[in-house]
């Protein structure tokens, strides 16, 4: 091993007496919740300043995606989607359809309900971010293997699948 490994990989460890003897009121060592609390907030991080220009955040990139991939697709299943409220999904329609993104177009089966359909300028949009996109999860996924990243979304899939 060469000199610099071998410092680092003595900076990383624990020391031994660390390690040993368990530290009063340490409620984030060994937390799954705090774990999924850092990693979002690098993933924020990483988002804002790597996609900060695209003018949409990370639930507005989501939505204007299962909108196109669901074309027509009803507010209340949009929020069951995201698994957010009613109020909340509103507020995402409300910018995509103000920033000229996506359309409310009348369900005629009912007169309540909207249809949401994506515009030719959130088409766009959505060609414009896929690039941008790739390189964003390759940055978060850089210290994982393929084989890690896939584990780790497998792994993530089971945690928010409520049951």
């Amino acid at each position: 091993m060469s000199t610099a490994k071998s410092v680092q990989a003595k900076a990383t460890k624990k020391p031994a007496a660390l390690k040993a003897k368990p530290v009063p009121h340490d409620l984030q060592s060994d937390s799954l919740g705090y774990a999924l609390r850092r990693a979002q907030v690098r993933a924020y991080d990483v988002f804002h300043s790597m996609l900060g220009t695209l003018d949409l955040s990370p639930a507005r990139i989501t939505a204007l995606s299962l909108i196109a991939m669901e074309d027509g697709i009803n507010q209340a299943a949009l929020a069951q989607r995201l698994f957010i409220t009613g109020p909340s999904v509103l507020k995402i329609v409300d910018s995509l359809e103000a920033a000229h993104l996506i359309s409310r177009v009348d369900c005629a089966d009912d007169r309540r309900r909207y249809a949401l359909k994506v515009t030719p300028a959130g088409e766009e949009k959505l060609t414009e971010m896929r690039g941008a996109l790739q390189r964003y999860e390759a940055e978060i996924a850089s210290k994982l293997s393929t084989q890690e990243r896939q584990q780790l979304l497998q792994l993530l899939d089971k945690v928010a699948t409520p049951g």
